[in-house]
Formats: C-alpha cells, structure tokens, sequence
C-alpha cells in the first residue's frame, strides 16, 4: 500500500549515500559558512549539520537560480530538534533565520553531553545507493535500517527511509509540497564521522526544502 513506509512504489527512487570523503563538488559536514541564528531554547548557534554543493547535477531536483549550496542546519543539544522547525534561506547574506520552533520538552543538554558548536568541518561525498537501500518491499525496508546508521551516516533523495510515512509535507508558508532531501541518524556504537563523537539518539532527522520559499523544515521520528 502507497501509505506505507515500504513498497514497490520506491523502486525507482534510488539516491545516494552520504559519507566522509573527497568529491569534486563541496559536501561537507560541518563547518558554518553560513550565518545561522541562535537557538531560541538553548541559546547556542545552530549546527550546520551538512551543506550539499547544488552544482553537483545528482541534486539537480533540489536545484534553484536562487541557491547555490543547501545547508542543513539545527540545534542538536536540546528538545527544539524533537518538534517540527522551519528555517528561512537567505542566500543573498548566507543566512539562516528561524521561522518556527515549538518546543514542548524544555530539554538542554548538560554540558559534558554537549555536541561542539560549530561541529568539526569534514568534506563528503555521494555514492549511489546500494540495492539493498531501497525499501521496495517489508524485508528490504528492515535490511536498510540495518544499514542506516551503521553504515553510512545520511541519505540523500531517493527513497526517504521513513518509520511512519508522513501525511502532510507542504510547506507551512506557501502550501507547495517540499521536496524530501535528507535524512540522518547515526548509532553510538559506530564511527561514521572522523572530526567529532556524534550520537543522534534512537531517532531519524528528516530535512525537505521548499524551492518556492527557500525555507528548510525539519522533523524526526523515533526509531
């Protein structure tokens, strides 16, 4: 069924990994070119999580005159990240402004916990999709969860690897559908990034992008 989060309808979406190494276009993780706000919870600057080059033509669907790069960006030391956000793009300043945060838990993380801010600058790169990312059918969609986070680090187009299908992806701002472009997640018990001890939790970041509006939202669902 269309509904759910696997099947043969993702059969032809197929996208790229992404992971720590050299390309000839600027992925990277980490890092902050771009001026991004304060969180209005914690007080600390956003992470620029990763940032894609839209030069790269396998990203040629997220591609706008308006934007050059797409950065991911939020604050991964409180509860801001569980609560859907919104996130403005100004690429004329470089320049990420909050739209909406509306966080319920009121959690910061203790200062030994923290993630560093900015995170540790790396350079990325795609790599397609292997067959078993494809969720086209209930075992292949539990062999990619056993990948996601333990082998590679984020998702990039293609099959979005949901827990629960999402019912409602437009943009808060214009109602166009955003366009999915990433999810993360990352296991305590690997080493997936070089720079920096990352650990999301038991849970999946999601970013879309709405081309209209230039504006970034994110979500998570618990795995």
């Amino acid at each position: 069924m269309i509904n759910r989060p696997y099947g043969q309808h993702w059969k032809g979406h197929k996208g790229f990994r992404a992971i720590e190494g050299n390309d000839v276009y600027n992925h990277r993780f980490g890092g902050q070119e771009w001026n991004v706000p304060k969180c209005r919870l914690c007080g600390e600057d956003l992470h620029q999580i990763l940032c894609f080059d839209l030069k790269d033509d396998r990203l040629s669907e997220l591609r706008t005159s308006k934007l050059e790069e797409l950065p991911l960006t939020s604050c991964l030391n409180c509860s801001t990240l569980w609560e859907p956000q919104l996130f403005q793009l100004n690429p004329t300043t470089k320049s990420v402004t909050v739209l909406i945060q509306n966080d319920k838990e009121k959690w910061i993380q203790d200062e030994e916990g923290k993630i560093t801010v900015p995170l540790p600058y790396a350079k990325f790169k795609l790599i397609d999709m292997l067959e078993e990312d494809i969720p086209v059918n209930e075992d292949a969609y539990y062999d990619a969860f056993d990948l996601f986070g333990q082998e590679y680090i984020c998702r990039v187009l293609g099959a979005p690897l949901y827990v629960n299908k999402p019912n409602d992806i437009s943009c808060p701002i214009c109602n166009h559908d955003m366009q999915y472009v990433s999810s993360i997640t990352h296991d305590f018990e690997v080493d997936l990034v070089s720079v920096v001890d990352l650990f999301l939790g038991e849970m999946i970041i999601y970013f879309y992008f709405c081309k209209e509006c230039l504006t970034l939202k994110t979500e998570i669902q618990g795995t």
